[in-house]
This record gives structure tokens, C-alpha cells and sequence, in this order.
């Protein structure tokens, strides 16, 4: 792909939509549900053009046919691949789609747009079952995303992600919250009150909420084993914050718009990234510290610490910096074992078959 977004101002600051979660065994804050229609459906349309092109391209419909088939059988022969192996082969799927699709637009006979989506499906077939025909780890997954996710983007974005990232640097810098985990929620929950009461309805107002939910999120994770028993409500904290992220999401689809829709898109999504990232990382931590946990907990901690793994795509990860790749690799590393702490949570999920779930749809979603 070229570009995935264009002709919109980048605007120095930052964030994302989070994907959190209340009741029994979800403890954040999410957006509602026409929120996260609002973005998917609007991310779908950036990345709908981001396919890369070939000029390798078969001289003849035959040609390209045959190349198409002699890939098949090469996958077909195959018995179990390592991760490498697999990278390699899927690109040189991509790549040869590509030319054959290019070459078989000059044709308009159904016998060979026939054959083409044939021998494709075949190949699909094929590269499941040789996914599953091993097991997988989180790193492996993470080697696949570093090398198949083609997703780029336009100088413009690339001025505003930098901004973002040096926008939570900063606030990060900040001193958590004091107090309790109640006082704490109850600090939490007057930001989100003043920010609806005030509203928000320039560039200004959402960059000082963001920097002050950034300290009170923050805060808010040093109590995560506190709160994980759900013993503290949290709903309010859930309700309130997809009302301020509507707010923020409403700036861009103004008369006079505040925020270009593309803008508020990557900016929202970075901060989903981050307090994914920051809830996982905390969960694991905390969980190293914990003797026991009861059943409730552990499927709480269980579904905190899978969420960045279910919930982040291709997009998500193209807009991650160095650091937090480091952090999912340390995520990678650490999720096996606390795994094996949280086998009697009730989240009805195969967790040591997810990273072959993930591959697989890394690969085959994108076909």
C-alpha cells in the first residue's frame, strides 16, 4: 500500500478506541457501540485501497495459471513449516496473487476467472493446514505481523503518529494519583464529570482530557488487583468515558470540523494501543505478585491479558513505535505463564491455541 491517509492536517498530539471493558469479568471503560462502528467502518475505507502492486507480472493468462498452480503444489508437498518458512511462502503468495490478478484483468472469459479463485481457495485450504499442523507461540505471531503486515502510511500520518507518541511520552512523565483505590475511582470518575460538564469542543479541551485520563488510567492500574474482584464499581467509569470519546469522535464530523475523520481515527486508535498495552503489562505484573486468585479474578486478569492479542490488527500494530513492540514481545514471553496460573477462570477460550487462531487470520483475512 501507498498511502492510507491523505489531505488532512496533521495536529501535534495524540490517541485511539479502547476496547474496555465492566461487569464481572471486564474491568475498563469502552466505547459504545456506534463509536466503534464510527471507526471500523471508517478505518475500513482507508485500508480498502492498501494492496501492494506488482509489475512482475505473468506475460499470458496461461502463464500466469500455471505459475498460480506450480504454487499450489509447492504448498500442497509441504508437511509443517517453521515461522521463517511461513513468512516467506505467504509473501511470495501475495506477491504472485497480485501479478496473476493483474494479468487475468485483460481476460473476460469465466473459464479463467474460474481457475484463478479455484487454485486461490485451494491455496487457502493449504496454508491452514499447514498452520495447524503445529503449534504456535505469541512470538511467533509477533514474527508474522513484523513481516507480512504491509500497511503503510502518507508522510502527513507519519508526522501525526510521531506527535502522539511524543504526546504520551510526556504525559507519562506525570505523578500518579494518590490515595486508596476508591479515592482514586472517585477522582477518576469528577475528571470524567468536568470534562462532560464542560464538554468537549476544541483541540484544546481534548488534549488536556487526554493528558489528564492518561495519569488517572495510569493511577487506576496500581489498584488493578483491587479492582479486578470487582468489589469497586466501575460502570460509571465505563459510561462516561465512551461519552467523552463520542465527544471527542463529534469534532471531526462537524460543520466546521475540529479534527479531519482520519486524524481522529489514528488518534483514538493510539490510545486504545497504549491502555491496552499498560492493562496487560499491569495485569501480568500484578499477577506475578498474587499468591492466589479466586475464580472471578483469574477470568478478569485472563481476558486483561489476552485483549491486546484479540483485539489489535494490522492498523493497530503499523502505528506502534519501537517501545511497544518491545512491550508486546515482553507480553509474548510472559503470557504462557500466566496462562498456566489462570486455568480455572471460566472465559470459555482456547488460550494456548490462540496464537495459531491469530496467524491464521493474520494471513488468510488478508486474502
Amino acid at each position: 500500500m501507498k498511502r492510507i491517509l491523505s489531505d488532512e492536517p496533521a495536529t501535534k498530539w495524540p490517541t485511539k478506541f479502547l476496547h474496555f471493558m465492566s461487569g464481572k469479568c471486564h474491568v475498563f471503560p469502552t466505547l459504545k457501540n456506534h463509536t466503534l462502528i464510527f471507526i471500523l467502518s471508517f478505518m475500513a475505507t482507508l485500508l480498502a485501497s492498501c494492496q501492494p502492486v506488482s509489475n512482475d507480472s505473468p506475460s499470458s493468462i496461461g502463464d500466469a495459471l500455471v505459475s498460480y498452480n506450480e504454487l499450489f503444489t509447492i504448498i500442497k508437498s509441504k508437511k509443517a513449516l517453521n515461522v521463517e518458512e511461513l513468512i516467506s511462502l505467504v509473501q511470495e503468495w501475495r506477491k504472485l496473487k497480485t501479478a496473476v490478478s493483474a494479468t487475468l484483468e485483460s481476460d473476460t472469459t469465466a473459464h479463467a476467472d474460474a481457475r484463478h479463485i479455484s487454485i486461490g481457495d485451494s491455496i487457502k485450504f493449504q496454508m491452514s493446514r499447514l498452520i495447524d499442523s503445529r503449534t504456535w507461540s505469541y512470538s511467533d505471531y509477533l514474527a508474522v505481523v513484523r513481516g507480512l503486515n504491509d500497511i503503510e502510511m502518507d508522510s502527513v500520518s507519519q508526522k501525526l503518529v510521531a506527535s502522539v507518541h511524543l504526546f504520551y511520552h510526556d504525559a507519562g512523565t506525570a505523578a500518579p494519583l494518590k490515595g486508596s483505590a476508591k479515592e482514586v475511582i472517585g477522582k477518576y470518575n469528577r475528571l470524567l464529570d468536568g470534562s462532560l460538564a464542560k464538554g468537549i469542543r476544541t483541540k484544546h479541551d481534548a488534549i488536556d482530557f487526554l493528558r489528564n485520563e492518561d495519569v488517572a488510567f495510569r493511577s487506576f492500574l496500581l489498584h488493578l488487583s483491587t479492582l479486578s474482584t470487582g468489589n469497586i464499581p466501575l460502570d460509571d467509569i465505563t459510561k462516561k468515558t465512551g461519552e467523552v470519546m463520542h465527544g471527542i469522535i463529534s469534532l471531526s464530523a462537524d460543520e466546521y470540523p475540529v479534527f479531519g475523520k482520519s486524524e481522529v481515527v489514528i488518534l483514538l486508535a493510539m490510545r486504545n494501543n497504549r491502555r491496552l498495552l499498560q492493562n496487560a503489562e499491569a495485569c501480568l505484573e500484578s499477577l506475578h505478585r498474587l499468591h492466589r486468585v479466586d475464580n472471578g479474578q483469574a477470568t478478569a486478569y485472563l481476558w486483561m491479558i489476552l485483549q491486546p492479542w484479540i483485539s489489535l490488527d494490522g492498523f493497530a500494530y503499523a502505528l506502534m513505535d519501537e517501545e511497544q513492540m518491545r512491550t508486546m514481545e515482553k507480553l509474548a514471553e510472559m503470557t504462557p505463564k500466566a496462562l498456566d496460573k489462570l486455568e480455572e477462570s471460566d472465559l470459555p477460550l482456547d488460550a494456548d491455541g490462540l496464537p495459531a487462531l491469530l496467524i491464521k487470520t493474520f494471513i488468510l483475512g488478508y486474502e
